[in-house]
């Protein structure tokens, strides 16, 4: 699809602002270095169907994360989660997919599921799980994503019940080292694949795909935690969160952001993150933006500069040259990724072109939405329905084009 006027206007604003005057020239590494944006058009390639994430190509999403465990129970209240979806369906229907949850995010030993095909998981320690009545809470919000034809991917949080010390559940740490080593001889990994499978197996057919998290911290293989999510179905999308690539100059040093702009309040220099496909078990690149923490904003003009317009070029990318897949963004909306209290940073225009601009060019994004008490924050769901309005216009309106902010550099820059 070739874009809009007012789309390869926006596509095209690095000729007079970033190379000239810039201290660095760019190579055309497709893997690790950054390349002159100035004359980047949309690939025309389609997305090849073969591939498990084919249906996530130039599709828009948001999150719905779940509670699990005794924070589901203590959180629960299921017409607030039921209501919290259908007020998706309403209104943002031409959202194409959601990320709700598996495992609690930061917890990743709490489960929205109860019943294990498996494993008594009440049994190692109740709080892992939530009441009977409460883990329906899940399928209630599967059920209305996929009656309205909205694909559903679930968060997993690979860690697995390894890390509750350090997120302040000791109990629950012991009680599974206990539970390994006298049920699996010690052997951590396969404890805990067997575990997530007989969760898995109540999923299948429910959901279509994976976002792996926290995969450096996994008991055992990656490689036979992938084997066995798709033991249960091969043609599930998963996306594994497994390092960073981020934009190189010629010399393969690290382009940094120096400033946001005049009213740049946190001095911190910070990378600019690339989508790549960097192992072989990603469908989609997992998306998430250079750490927040690092002093880069969810809207850093950089990812437009660079992540963005490179994601427009190559919308699917290689690992190996044997599978591809699609180079999906999960944006952050505030200045922290899931806290309601944290400060909005999009408003809806720069928010409507970062929608347009990946999907029209046949990459994929989510937006990290903020849930309170089940439903999407009403200042985040003003401007994913206003997304949604104008994503099922035809012809779509067009976006308020690019422009970086005034006294926004990058640190090789001359100002």
């Amino acid at each position: 699809m070739l874009p809009s006027k007012t789309k390869l206007t926006a596509l095209l604003f690095i000729t007079t602002i970033s190379i000239v005057g810039c201290g660095s020239s760019f190579s055309d590494d497709d893997s690790h270095s950054s390349e002159p944006i100035s004359d980047i058009e949309p690939s025309t390639d389609s997305p090849y169907s073969e591939y498990n994430a084919s249906w996530l190509a130039g599709s828009w999403g948001i999150t719905q994360r779940i509670d699990g465990g005794y924070k589901l129970d203590a959180s629960a209240n299921s017409s607030y989660w039921v209501a919290g979806a259908n007020e998706v369906i309403a209104n943002i229907p031409s959202a194409g997919h959601v990320i709700t949850s598996f495992t609690h995010p930061a917890h990743a030993y709490l489960f929205t599921l109860r019943t294990n095909n498996n494993v008594d998981v009440a049994a190692i320690h109740a709080d892992m799980v939530p009441t009977l009545t409460n883990e329906q809470i899940i399928f209630d919000v599967i059920n209305i994503y996929r009656e309205a034809g909205i694909k559903v991917i679930l968060y997993l949080n690979a860690a697995g019940p390894s890390m509750a010390t350090g997120r302040g559940d000791p109990e629950i740490q012991e009680a599974w080292e206990t539970f390994y080593k006298t049920e699996w001889e010690g052997d951590e990994a396969a404890a805990w694949r067997n575990l997530v499978l007989g969760y898995a197996e109540r999923f299948d057919g429910l959901v279509d795909g994976y976002w792996l998290d926290n995969v450096s911290n996994l008991p055992g293989e990656l490689s036979d935690f992938i084997a066995m999510l798709r033991s249960v179905d091969p043609t599930l999308a998963i996306g594994v969160n497994l390092d960073k690539d981020y934009f190189t100059d010629d010399n393969g040093d690290f382009l940094y952001v120096d400033t946001d702009g005049f009213d740049d309040a946190d001095e911190t220099d910070y990378k600019i993150v690339k989508y790549a496909v960097n192992n072989k078990y990603t469908d989609f690149t997992s998306g998430h933006v250079t750490p927040l923490g690092q002093g880069a904003p969810p809207n850093s003009w950089a990812y437009e500069e660079y992540t963005i317009p490179d994601m427009v070029k190559k919308p699917w990318d290689t690992y190996d040259g044997s599978t591809y897949a699609v180079k999906h963004g999960w944006f952050p909306i505030r200045d922290k990724w899931s806290g309601s209290t944290a400060n909005l940073i999009f408003e809806v225009e720069q928010a409507y072109r970062f929608t347009r601009t990946i999907t029209d060019a046949g990459a994929a994004m989510t937006w990290s939405t903020t849930q309170n008490h089940g439903y999407i924050t009403a200042d985040e769901m003003e401007i994913m329905a206003e997304i949604s309005d104008r994503m099922t216009q035809t012809p779509k309106e067009d976006y308020v084009e690019y422009e970086r902010p005034e006294g926004a550099y990058l640190l090789s820059e001359t100002h």
